[in-house]
């Protein structure tokens, strides 16, 4: 299949423009971000950074790439083979999406996908050396479907085990703009995790609450969403899709992930944005629950043994 072109322009930094038929997307080099992708609908439908300096300063993590752990790690810190992590915190006081976003990915390819690769060497904050290829590609379906897929792969470049999580933030909106209100929203998930005030899980057991499966919302209306679902309910196809749906064009924009993966989803309705707040949501697939790193039951599973790869496969679907 053809992903189209691909040609290096500027966004501050160095960016990449790809091009498929009538859909286009943007890179930039600073965390392998996702700029902007229009489906073909003459704008973009990521609510992306608007500026260079926006991206800099990384409010709202629209788009970034969440690595070496996704979501929150309480206070910053973490024990990891008797030695003790700090990490630097948000405003909020506890860490937050790991650090690649501030790595400069460089091109690794030719070829018509854009293939990326961010390194990062062990430091006191994080002492494991690791790296991040990152490919994105454009595609088309049926009829008037338009996708966009991003696979993520950390390799641990470590002489010992260390923590590997991933994720992805993308910020979501329909043509035209405007609130999310109106939206119905549908997640296919069987659980969802119990946190405190300021989003860390629960202890234990205590963190993963049943629900009907699939979660489905006709209408956002006023609710705030900021929250991790797992049990995550795959369809025919071995997939999981959370699906936004704009009740006035008929249309959808779908979040595809394997549930082997990425077994957790995030959704928030980007409340308390500086711009464009509940102008987007955001569907975020997960590796691991937020604080796996503290976590007895997954700290084991986030753990990558040297030379190892983990990797997570997403796509947005507009259809």
């Amino acid at each position: 299949m053809d992903h189209g072109t691909v040609t290096e322009v500027t966004f501050g930094g160095t960016a990449w423009h790809i091009d498929q038929g009538g859909a286009s997307a943007v890179v930039a080099s600073r965390g392998a971000t996702l700029i902007s992708w229009d489906p073909g609908v003459g704008e973009s439908i990521i609510d992306g950074y608007e500026s260079p300096e926006e991206l800099a300063q990384g409010n709202g993590s629209r788009s970034r790439i969440l690595a070496p752990y996704p979501g929150r790690v309480n206070r910053g810190t973490f024990t990891w083979n008797g030695r003790k992590i700090t990490l630097p915190v948000a405003s909020d006081g506890h860490a937050r999406h790991g650090f690649v976003s501030s790595l400069d990915f460089v091109r690794v390819s030719t070829g018509s996908t854009l293939q990326l690769r961010g390194e990062h060497e062990a430091n006191e904050e994080w002492p494991w050396s690791f790296a991040v290829d990152v490919v994105y590609a454009l595609g088309e379906g049926d009829g008037r479907t338009s996708h966009l897929s991003i696979d993520i792969s950390l390799t641990n470049l470590s002489a010992e085990a260390a923590p590997a999580g991933l994720g992805w933030h993308p910020l979501v909106r329909f043509p035209g703009g405007g609130k999310i209100t109106d939206l119905g929203l549908t997640i296919p998930a069987r659980k969802k995790v119990s946190t405190s005030q300021d989003l860390i899980p629960l202890p234990g057991e205590s963190a993963y609450a049943g629900i009907l499966a699939p979660v489905a919302m006709d209408r956002i209306g006023r609710q705030s969403l900021d929250i991790a679902y797992m049990g995550l309910v795959p369809n025919d196809e071995g997939v999981v899709r959370t699906t936004l749906k704009n009740p006035l064009s008929g249309r959808t924009i779908s979040l595809v992930q394997e549930p082997a993966a990425a077994p957790v989803v995030v959704v928030w309705t980007a409340d308390g944005l500086d711009r464009g707040a509940r102008e987007a949501v955001a569907l975020e697939p997960y590796s691991h629950v937020p604080d796996a790193v503290n976590r007895a039951d997954a700290s084991a599973s986030i753990g990558l043994a040297p030379g190892a790869t983990r990797s997570m496969t997403a796509t947005l679907v507009y259809a």
